[in-house]
């Protein structure tokens, strides 16, 4: 195999991308605030769920922030209990969708779109951990 060949596409796809790195540079940032709020919020319930001896509600997770599976103009984080998840999907034309929950291996919906900031992102994901430890919490 020739070297030049990869090179050569490497800088084809650079071109046809460019200012996607930028874009991704808030894309990321933006989902770095919200895994972020996730995390407190859950930190917050879990404690509270220990403090009322149910160990049992606080096997939630929240992963790292990372280049998102599908698409290559999008950052993720995915919050989970057992195989409930949710996912928080920050994309380079400055939206953010929030999937599910939705339990692993099923369709992934519902499916909402946000600003990449602000109260109405911040409330909606609020109110999707809130659905995703009431669906995964179920008996």
């Amino acid at each position: 195999m020739e070297m030049r060949r990869f090179e050569e596409l490497a800088r084809e796809l650079a071109a046809r991308d460019a200012g996607l790195a930028a874009a991704l540079g808030k894309a990321r940032e933006a989902a770095e605030r919200l895994r972020s709020l996730a995390y407190e919020r859950l930190e917050a319930f879990k404690a509270a769920a220990r403090e009322a001896d149910a160990e049992h509600l606080a096997q939630l997770a929240v992963g790292d922030v990372e280049p998102d599976e599908k698409h290559i103009d999008c950052i993720q984080f995915r919050v989970s209990r057992g195989r409930w998840e949710l996912m928080c999907v920050a994309k380079a034309d400055g939206k953010v969708t929030l999937v599910g929950p939705f339990r692993r291996g099923k369709p992934e919906k519902p499916c909402a779109d946000h600003p990449l900031q602000g109260e109405e992102v911040e409330g909606a994901l609020e109110d999707s951990l809130v659905r995703l430890i009431r669906t995964a919490s179920q008996r």
